[in-house]
């Protein structure tokens, strides 16, 4: 028997390959929102250990309170700018997301149409088969001694 060969492999193959790229975008995109959501964790981990310093019972002079003070606001500038990226962040992973789905889209479509081609390929071939089987059981049996061709 025939091998089954689809004409469209090739761009199946770089289908496939373009949605093996988007979902490595991605996962570096969410690889890269998690390390700012951790970042703003210690940041406001650090800011709140800033503010409750003073608590501590120890005695600071005005210089020394100027300078925990611009710490905060320096801190949570940096976190405010921070969730601004988390928030740029979202905005590339929701069209990724979108790029990804419609990829998916494509590369099931063509592995459906490859299947439906493959079943029709086997169709036809198992009736060629089925035509070729019932053709020679038809044929007449000869005996040796009349040696007569049998027409074909």
């Amino acid at each position: 028997m025939a091998i089954f060969k689809f004409r469209l492999a090739s761009v199946l193959r770089l289908r496939e390959h373009v949605k093996e790229e988007k979902q490595w975008q991605l996962r570096a995109l969410y690889d890269g929102l998690r390390e700012l959501v951790t970042e703003i964790d210690r940041l406001e981990r650090e800011l709140a250990d800033g503010a409750t310093a003073p608590v501590s019972g120890r005695i600071f002079t005005a210089l020394e309170l100027r300078l925990l003070g611009e710490r905060g606001q320096s801190l949570a500038k940096r976190i405010k700018t921070i969730r601004l990226a988390v928030a740029r962040l979202d905005v590339d992973i929701a069209e990724k997301r979108a790029e990804l789905a419609e990829a998916m889209r494509g590369v099931k479509s063509l592995e459906k149409l490859r299947q439906r081609h493959q079943e029709r390929y086997w169709r036809k071939q198992n009736a060629a088969q089925q035509r070729f089987s019932d053709e020679t059981a038809q044929r007449k049996y000869v005996q040796p001694d009349n040696r007569k061709k049998l027409p074909i």
